[in-house]
């Protein structure tokens, strides 16, 4: 749980994964017994995704609507341990840097030609979920962190609810300083909004973790600016104060959430 992996020190922040209009990642396979046609099937059965195009040197590319989705298998492990550092920020897999070594091969997953960012996410998890489904998946580099792949594979499967899986789409960080816990969020710029970051809480880790997430889906899904000043609130008496600020873990300002 959150309580248990929590740093000591300020991380340094990382490059969003969602670069202009293309969202990319890398599934992580034990080793590179790529299973295409079964991955097809996925698509399929699961969202009703047709991909008939044919691999060629281990790779398919195909469109939905009018998204690119291209899906390259490279039979090797992420260059340089980037992985395996990557898995050790996920504060929610006791031993995802453990796992995530044993990965051999993985496939280069990117999302194109999208400028609406939640269909982008969506569709990128749909494809995402399908190729963790394959028996020899550990999980999905998705910068900043590595998620697992039951983890990821149960939050997609809310979209076919009408849900948005806030925890597969935006990653929270968790350190201690010496007022508190402090919490900052990684992907919120990707859709056009600041980072988010709450400073020497005294919020029990979980608590702050869960409400990291619902203002981040609460921004996402109403397109919300949280601006210098103003307060926020889930219920008719709560106050939360916001602030924007040079950012402590984000590179550039950010949202200060005092609570």
């Amino acid at each position: 749980m959150a309580d248990e992996k929590i740093n000591e020190n300020t991380p340094e922040q990382e490059r969003p994964e969602g670069e202009g209009n293309v969202l990319a990642g890398f599934v992580l396979y034990k080793d590179a017994n790529m299973d295409w046609a079964r991955f097809k099937k996925l698509l399929k059965d699961d969202w009703n995704i047709t991909a008939d195009d044919e691999v060629k040197d281990d790779a398919l590319v195909f469109t939905v609507d009018d998204m690119m989705v291209a899906c390259s298998l490279l039979p090797n492990p992420v260059p340089g341990d980037e992985a395996v550092e990557a898995a050790r920020r996920n504060i929610l897999w006791k031993d995802g840097a453990d796992e995530v070594r044993k990965h051999g091969a993985h496939v280069m997953l990117a999302v194109m030609n999208k400028f609406d960012p939640i269909d982008q996410q969506e569709l990128f998890a749909q494809v995402a979920s399908c190729l963790m489904k394959l028996d020899n998946a550990i999980g999905i580099y998705k910068s900043p962190t590595v998620y697992e792949k039951e983890f990821y594979i149960n939050f997609a499967k809310t979209i076919a609810e009408g849900e948005t899986p806030v925890p597969i789409y935006i990653y929270v960080g968790m350190y201690k300083d010496e007022n508190g816990v402090c919490a900052f969020t990684s992907g919120m710029r990707y859709f056009g909004r600041e980072e988010m970051e709450v400073i020497g809480s005294r919020l029990a880790p979980n608590d702050l973790l869960s409400f990291m997430y619902t203002i981040a889906e609460y921004v996402i899904t109403e397109d919300v600016e949280l601006k210098d000043g103003e307060t926020i609130g889930f219920t008719e008496d709560q106050k939360i104060p916001i602030s924007v600020s040079k950012g402590v873990s984000v590179s550039g300002d950010s949202i200060k959430i005092r609570i």
